[in-house]
């Protein structure tokens, strides 16, 4: 192995185990120290949310202290009124859900009965277990095992309760917890809104590294982008929630503003937050209320209003998303919530934009745009390339079928189908596909060639129809192996067959056969294909035979890859007989295009058979001006 390349594998094997080492340390440090990363992850979310509110204060001229206390001020209000009721609802439901043990129990009776329909099945005797358990049915062990028989001694048992500094220390210790928490956060908040022009500035000192202007840029559009869109987030979310409360309201049900408040918080999580906030009023109202009206009524408000605020509500609000991906806002969701439980199922959402952020914007951290981003990783063209590569040709031509319902087919040839067959060439060569993976790739593109020529004619619609000798002649010929054939075959289909008269010919033609076919046909232009790399000297020697036998036939040379620039190699073709050289189908085609008044002006054989004087000396000087 070369010492260069040696070296490069190592340097990579070094960086990614320090990478691993790296994410590693992250994620324990993130758990480990949860109880700071917790307050500190809240500030900076509360903080995006109250930034438009702060702001929108100092542009009517209140201070920068004034605009934060009083946004802070009636953000405590808020949640304190909101927690003084939720708090009020769940004490009362824990107190009041005894009261309707008898109604719960025929509920329960009721389902039990229609799945263990069948007595004789296993699986109703499990379900009878499960009630029987459920039920307070006599345990096999106990008083009453002891009392079945008299000659085993009875069990007692002692239960010593705890002393009141033990129950004390157990209530006070989470509850201290919390509040320190809920403080810091507070602190961190404050500090954040007043200190917001300088944490940016560390921010793009930080991050800068040299690119100030292009960070200041960033940061700003950033800040600006994300704190409105979790404002809207949050008032959205508020929102339903308000809505779900009043509709449970007019519906009857007890306890509305707990599962609103529960409705609301699940909102956050994506696509199943609403389905789990259901299910709390929803069990609650078939458990306490007679019937299934209220139950259905719960079910039907939930799902209405997501579908409404999914549909309409949402994308009139945030217009453009930020670009997270479905799988990275589930897998994120899952993530955030094993790390830091409640709050992290909350915060996921939020965590996960920011990161995507710095992924678009810091380079070091790019990984992060591929692995979180909606935007495609691949390139169409790269894309469909990779499929064929993987033997998929369904897939690959639902790729073709995307792009051309945004892009005429004239762009499919020249920018998805033939950069396939160079990719495709160009790893034959270098030994990565074999020729049978290379034969089924041509294969593959000149049948779905054939499907974006038909949808041409479509878009097209009927042409008007020309008379046969109103038609330029063209013949096509490819310069090797059936990957040229393919070429020449799509810039046949792209020429407008009331205008073109176009033979393809056969692949691997003798030089000799295709001079003579030539004189015999008499075209008006010669088109050869030559799909880079390779090609170039037996396309060199087919331009000076041609230019040999035929002085005034006018001779074009397609290397259709749409990379190559006019260079050396263009510039040998032309030496060698070449009229035109062009980098892509389209280009051939417009200079055909501008000939082809030229072409309908006199004779279709313009040029000399190479055995004696051109049929039309007027022809041929028209061509050649």
């Amino acid at each position: 192995m070369p010492r260069g390349l040696s070296r490069s594998n190592s340097q990579h094997a070094l960086t990614v185990l320090a990478t691993t080492t790296v994410v590693f340390f992250v994620i324990f440090a993130l758990y480990w120290a949860r109880a700071i990363f917790i307050p500190l992850a809240l500030a900076i979310f509360l903080t995006f949310v109250l930034s438009p509110l702060v702001l929108a204060l100092q542009r009517r001229g209140l201070g920068r202290v004034p605009s934060v206390v009083v946004v802070v001020t009636a953000a405590l209000l808020t949640f304190g009124v909101v927690g003084l009721v939720v708090g009020r609802q769940v004490i009362e439901l824990t107190r009041t859900l005894p009261d309707h043990a008898d109604r719960i129990r025929e509920k329960v009776a009721t389902m039990k009965s229609w799945v263990s329909a069948n007595q004789d099945s296993r699986f109703a005797q499990l379900v009878n277990e499960v009630y029987d358990t459920l039920a307070g049915g006599p345990p096999k062990d106990g008083p009453a095992a002891s009392a079945a028989d008299p000659g085993k001694p009875p069990m007692v048992i002692v239960e010593s309760s705890p002393s009141w500094v033990v129950r004390a220390q157990g209530f006070l210790s989470p509850a201290a917890e919390a509040v320190g928490q809920a403080a810091f956060t507070l602190i961190l908040v404050v500090f954040m809104l007043l200190k917001r022009e300088d944490l940016r500035n560390r921010m793009i000192r930080l991050l800068g590294q040299g690119r100030v202007t292009t960070t200041t840029k960033a940061v700003d559009e950033t800040s600006r982008r994300i704190s409105r869109y979790l404002l809207v987030q949050f008032l959205l979310n508020a929102l339903f929630g308000i809505v779900i409360t009043m509709g449970l309201l007019v519906i009857g049900l007890q306890y509305a503003p707990l599962w609103g408040f529960v409705a609301f918080l699940m909102r956050y999580v994506p696509y199943i937050g609403t389905w789990i906030g259901v299910i709390p009023p929803a069990l609650f109202a078939f458990a306490v209320t007679d019937g299934w009206w209220t139950t259905i009524a719960v079910l039907a408000l939930f799902l209405g209003l997501e579908a409404l605020s999914n549909n309409f509500i949402e994308p009139l609000l945030y217009g453009s998303s930020l670009g997270l991906s479905e799988v990275a806002q589930l897998v994120a969701t899952a993530f955030w919530a094993f790390l830091w439980g409640p709050v992290g199922l909350i915060l996921a959402w939020p965590l996960t934009t920011c990161l995507l952020v710095l992924g678009k914007y810091v380079h070091g951290w790019r990984f992060l745009s591929v692995l979180l981003g909606d935007e495609p990783v691949l390139a169409p063209r790269v894309a469909f390339y990779q499929r064929l590569a993987a033997r998929d040709q369904d897939e690959a031509a639902e790729i073709v079928e995307k792009e051309l319902a945004s892009r005429s087919p004239e762009k499919v040839f020249d920018d998805l189908l033939v950069p396939t067959l160079h990719q495709a060439r160009r790893d034959a060569r270098a030994g990565e596909l074999s020729e049978t993976d290379l034969s089924f790739i041509t294969a593959s593109v000149r049948e779905i060639a054939e499907e974006v020529a038909e949808f041409k004619k479509d878009d097209a619609g009927a042409p008007a129809g020309a008379a046969a000798a109103d038609r330029a002649r063209v013949l096509a010929v490819p310069a090797k192996d059936e990957v040229d054939h393919a070429a020449v075959e799509f810039f046949a289909r792209l020429l407008d067959p009331s205008l073109w008269e176009v033979e393809v010919s056969p692949a691997n033609t003798l030089t000799s056969e295709l001079l003579e076919r030539i004189a015999t046909e008499k075209p008006a232009a010669v088109v050869i294909g030559a799909i880079p790399p390779g090609a170039l000297t037996h396309t060199r020697y087919l331009c000076k035979r041609m230019r040999q036998r035929f002085p005034e036939l006018k001779l074009v040379v397609g290397r259709w890859d749409g990379s190559e620039q006019d260079g050396p190699t263009w510039q040998q073709l032309r030496d060698a007989g070449a009229d035109q050289v062009d980098a892509t189908l389209e280009g051939t085609r417009a200079y055909l295009s501008a000939w082809r008044a030229v072409f309908s002006a006199g004779p279709t054989n313009t040029h000399s058979d190479g055995l004696g004087k051109p049929d039309s000396d007027r022809a041929i000087g028209t061509v050649r001006a």
